[in-house]
């Protein structure tokens, strides 16, 4: 009786767990793991960091946000650290970052429209970064985007505005005014034109009048850098003024690299989006005198980067995060969420089919909800790993097939993450 006995428990110990070796299975909901738990599992991990980075394998599915809001509850609480920093456009995100501002001295509705397809799941996050900031208004959670679809008009227009005020030479100013694509503008209607030319041509030409924009665009941001840092350390509060003129410079030429390949490289194009991601990471630390920050973004924005990755087979792109840690050479603690099964705000996922899909691994395992670190004991199965990242049906298992360990410190797997309800949006990419 007593073998027989033991026989049972040992079948319901791997048929009905299936506990993957390395892999930490949570019991409760995303809401309820408690910080024991995740101090356990993460502090001395993103105790060095100086950035820890929260990447979502599809944007606005309810699990990820869910677990997403119980790190950054987290890591604020117990690790001090208050700038998070979004993957949002920089001078959208200056909406919902004055109101987390406001929220030192009121309480009102957020400005939710501002993120990327914002969800009902979103909302839990910011009513308690409201709460925080209403019961520690001397010590501020601070908000900030880093990414680039932004109206280029208004870019250009604080580029002229504040270049005067910063000091930036009048002749630098005019360059900008004369070579840069798209300055003229004021609607999408127009720079629907520009796009029009740039389909036919391929590039922005001339060439050499795009080239003279990026060089000066360049100089703009490298000297309201260094304006921004000397006056950050005489204690002169136009050093905010001088960060976000150096911000508009990286956002422009970001937005711009992308649009000028994005009818001729795929990967060129992507690229300048992210490097611009990884400067406006690093100038909005520095803009605030931020050591540490929490950064949330989609997965391929936050990975390492050390080994090729063909991601959406468009091929080996780099993420901010790599731009940002080779310029800073700062050290960043990244965590994938992923499931097997998904819906987000773009549409749903295919299940993953790959013998060497890491979701279906983890499913078929018995897994639910559960963390594991890129050395986990059952990876060494396979020299590589699909993983979820895609938004829709089609082809490279609707991901990525990349060496764990290379890519990311840790994973948060959902067997299921839904869509909970979308909320009204602005146009993403020509807000």
């Amino acid at each position: 009786m007593k073998s027989f006995a033991l026989s049972i428990a040992f079948f319901l110990s791997t048929s009905v767990f299936g506990a993957l070796p390395g892999v930490t299975e949570f019991s409760t909901s995303p809401e309820k793991v408690t910080d024991a738990e995740l101090s356990a599992l993460l502090h001395v991990r993103v105790a060095p960091a100086d950035v820890i980075a929260i990447g979502e394998s599809v944007h606005g599915s309810s699990g990820f946000l869910r677990i997403q809001t119980r790190l950054i509850r987290y890591l604020v609480v117990n690790h001090g650290l208050k700038l998070i920093v979004w993957e949002n456009p920089t001078l959208r995100s200056l909406e919902l970052g004055r109101w987390v501002a406001s929220c030192a001295t009121a309480r009102t509705p957020a400005p939710i429209d501002v993120l990327y397809w914002p969800t009902v799941s979103d909302l839990a996050l910011w009513d308690w970064v409201c709460e925080f900031n209403l019961s520690h208004p001397s010590d501020p959670i601070v908000f900030w985007g880093m990414d680039v679809w932004d109206r280029p008009w208004e870019h250009y227009s604080k580029i002229q505005a504040s270049g005067v005020r910063v000091g930036i030479d009048p002749l630098l100013l005019k360059s900008i005014s004369t070579f840069c694509p798209a300055h003229q503008s004021s609607s999408w209607s127009e720079i629907e034109i520009i796009f029009g030319q740039l389909q036919h041509d391929g590039k922005f030409l001339p060439a050499a009048d795009y080239e003279k924009c990026r060089a000066s665009l360049t100089t703009l941001l490298n000297t309201s850098r260094q304006s921004g840092v000397e006056k950050k350390k005489a204690r002169d509060p136009g050093s905010d003024r001088a960060f976000e003129l150096a911000i508009s410079a990286s956002t422009m030429l970001g937005w711009l690299g992308f649009y000028n390949y994005n009818w001729s490289d795929d990967i060129l194009s992507w690229n300048e989006r992210d490097l611009a991601q990884g400067r406006n990471l690093m100038l909005v630390m520095a803009k605030h005198d931020a050591m540490r920050a929490i950064l949330s973004a989609h997965t391929s924005h936050i990975s390492h980067n050390r080994s090729q990755a063909d991601w959406w087979g468009y091929g080996d792109l780099k993420s901010g995060i790599s731009f940002f840690t080779a310029m800073t050479r700062k050290k960043v603690f990244n965590i994938a969420l992923t499931a097997y099964e998904a819906t987000g705000t773009q549409g749903d996922w295919s299940l993953p089919t790959a013998s060497n899909s890491l979701d279906k691994k983890l499913h078929d395992s018995g897994h639910g909800f559960a963390f594991f670190l890129s050395n986990a004991a059952f990876l060494p199965d396979h020299s590589k790993w699909w993983m979820q990242n895609g938004n829709f049906p089609g082809p490279y298992e609707n991901g990525v097939e990349l060496i764990p360990k290379d890519h990311f410190d840790a994973f948060i797997f959902f067997e299921r993450s839904h869509l909970d309800k979308a909320l009204p949006k602005r146009d993403v990419w020509q807000p």
